[in-house]
């Protein structure tokens, strides 16, 4: 006799169908169309797509995920510490498992521990969501990273020196060069000022990020409390504008060497003829993920080479790391080193107030200098002082 009506036709030829399993690609899809998460675009969405291939290929999609446990997590990490470094570059057709076969006979380079952990977090993501939704009881990954420097000692970039300084804004481009395009690095009759001129010298007295440069509009250059003021800043969808941390969102004075040079000109001339909310270097190409920064970082890998800078460790974001040891050198209270770099405090007091004042710091960044380098010959008279 059933002990339930809901099972009193039940027999024991009746046949049971099986119940759906809750696989990794439903997971996955469930969490991309969660309404409460924002949803990820450009490079975000390319970055978290070949992550979670990754998972896929190891894990396989139609695998319940009641069945990856910690052992099963751990053996996840135990392959992608074996990853080749850009594996699907080398080996676009190679499963995962053979990339690192063939990545070991190669003696290719494997993921940085950073990386590695990137895709740890994704799982860890995917798991979470499923332990808060109730798909499963626990979260298998909790508590799982490697250990060790976020950077490698070999992967750390190093300042420009002063000679390197000099020999980058001696070359064509900055005395005279054939054009902006190909004829960059040949010595001609031209000196075009547009973005790769205008980049590296803003990187130089800002010390931002190459895409923070690229990115900019005509509406990031404002005043302050008189105070001519770049904005850095994101977009609400991360996507038209981003900033790499939350301290990324910041100001920094115009520091009067690029007055001289005259970029509040070019910024105003460019205002004459475009959109407030355009960009400040319309003529970089985007690349394939959305962002102008990748093809420019690309080009300036090639200026290196042309002169004569072949130091692994001198890439763009070098120019980053000359500005921090002039901010030392000018020996700036490290309050307005971290307003003047985007960088966070460790400190609970460092979240509290409105922050320093534009003028404040433009006070802090005239201290700035790189005794030498002589840019006097990209001076121009009678630039304007103001926007």
């Amino acid at each position: 006799m059933s002990l339930d009506p809901q099972f009193a036709t039940l027999t024991a030829q009746t046949t049971l169908q099986p119940v759906a399993k809750f696989t990794l690609k439903k997971l996955m899809q469930q969490f991309r169309s969660d309404a409460t998460k924002t949803p990820l675009a450009g490079k975000s969405a390319k970055k978290r797509d070949a992550q979670w291939a990754i998972i896929k290929a190891f894990f396989n999609e139609d695998t319940p995920i009641d069945r990856i446990d910690r052992q099963r997590v751990r053996e996840f990490m135990a392959l992608i510490v074996k990853l080749p470094s850009n594996a699907s570059k080398h080996f676009p057709n190679a499963t995962i498992f053979e990339a690192i076969e063939f990545g070991a006979g190669r003696e290719l380079p494997v993921l940085s521990i950073d990386t590695a952990n990137g895709y740890l977090r994704q799982l860890g993501a995917l798991f979470r969501f499923a332990a808060d939704e109730g798909f499963v009881a626990n979260d298998p990954t909790s508590g799982l990273l490697f250990r060790g420097e976020k950077v490698r000692a070999k992967d750390r970039r190093d300042p420009f020196t002063s000679d390197e300084l000099t020999k980058i804004f001696s070359a064509p481009i900055y005395t005279g060069c054939v054009d902006d395009d190909y004829g960059y690095a040949r010595p001609g009759p031209n000196m075009p000022r547009r973005g790769r001129f205008w980049i590296p010298l803003i990187a130089l007295y800002t010390g931002m990020r190459l895409n923070e440069i690229c990115q900019l509009t005509l509406d990031d250059f404002v005043i302050e409390d008189d105070v001519d003021i770049i904005l850095i800043r994101g977009d609400d969808d991360g996507e038209t504008k981003r900033i790499k941390t939350a301290a990324g969102q910041r100001f920094i004075p115009i520091h009067s060497e690029l007055r001289h040079v005259g970029l509040l000109r070019y910024v105003t001339t460019r205002r004459e003829k475009s959109l407030a909310t355009d960009v400040l270097f319309p003529e970089l190409p985007l690349g394939s993920t959305g962002y102008r920064s990748d093809p420019f970082s690309k080009y300036f890998a090639r200026f290196l080479d042309h002169v004569k800078i072949k130091d692994k460790k001198k890439v763009f974001h070098s120019f980053r790391h000359s500005y921090r040891d002039a901010l030392r050198e000018a020996d700036i209270s490290i309050e307005k080193v971290r307003a003047l770099g985007g960088w966070s405090g460790k400190n609970t007091e460092d979240h509290y107030g409105s922050g320093l004042r534009a003028n404040t710091l433009a006070e802090a960044i005239e201290d700035i200098s790189y005794p030498k380098l002589d840019l006097s010959h990209l001076y121009q008279p009678n630039v304007r002082g103001v926007l």
